[in-house]
């Protein structure tokens, strides 16, 4: 089975293009995705986009990782976000539960994409293999305890805070940080999408002329 397209509203999760690669390039420029990147903390390159488009198709084919580059209303790339360790077999069946990360290029925060990507990566996770999705009964989300904007997106999608991890994982500083555990059950409350506060402001703006 191919990896798919999940469609959020204005938002499109779909797999990684050898095409992102200057755009990935360039959202990776930011030193907060770097500061608080979990895992590959190495600088992407140009180059090596082509390698790791083939790897993440690797990954999905063997049932280990589901990468999504995220697009907001047909526009340029928004972000990532990634669900690891579900470990689905060759036959499809998937494991018991997933772990999830993301991050969102500095021209598209503040408009609700990551928690409303995380709301359908999610929703898709825990839906049935049979009808297309990975049928996990948990999602979990780690971050780092001084990484409150995460911490929003983890609670605006429904991810309660389940406790802090102590001294869980070196960042990119060296240093060993707590981190907060957030994760969501299949049986928890729908999540619904939220709006885009800057579309709302132009849609006001218009209103008013």
């Amino acid at each position: 089975m191919n990896q798919p397209e999940i469609a959020a509203g204005p938002l499109l999760l779909r797999p990684w293009r050898r095409s992102d690669a200057e755009a990935m390039v360039a959202a990776w420029a930011d030193p907060e995705i770097r500061r608080w990147a979990r895992y590959g903390q190495r600088l992407p390159s140009v180059e090596g986009m082509e390698h790791w488009v083939a790897w993440n198709r690797e990954q999905w084919r063997t049932g280990k990782r589901a990468a999504f580059a995220i697009e907001a209303a047909g526009g340029p790339l928004a972000g990532s976000i990634t669900l690891r360790d579900f470990g689905r077999d060759a036959d499809g069946e998937g494991g018991d539960t997933a772990e999830v990360g993301y991050w969102i290029a500095p021209r598209a925060r503040g408009r609700n994409i990551a928690p409303n990507a995380l709301t359908a990566v999610s929703t898709w996770a825990f839906a049935a293999s049979e009808l297309g999705g990975l049928g996990v009964r948990r999602v979990e989300l780690v971050h780092s305890v001084g990484n409150t904007a995460s911490c929003r997106v983890a609670q605006k999608a429904g991810f309660p805070h389940e406790g802090t991890l102590r001294g869980s994982f070196r960042y990119a500083d060296g240093a060993w940080h707590d981190e907060h555990l957030h994760a969501k059950l299949f049986s928890d409350p729908r999540t619904e999408l939220l709006t885009d506060p800057k579309a709302e402001e132009n849609a006001e703006e218009k209103v008013e002329q």
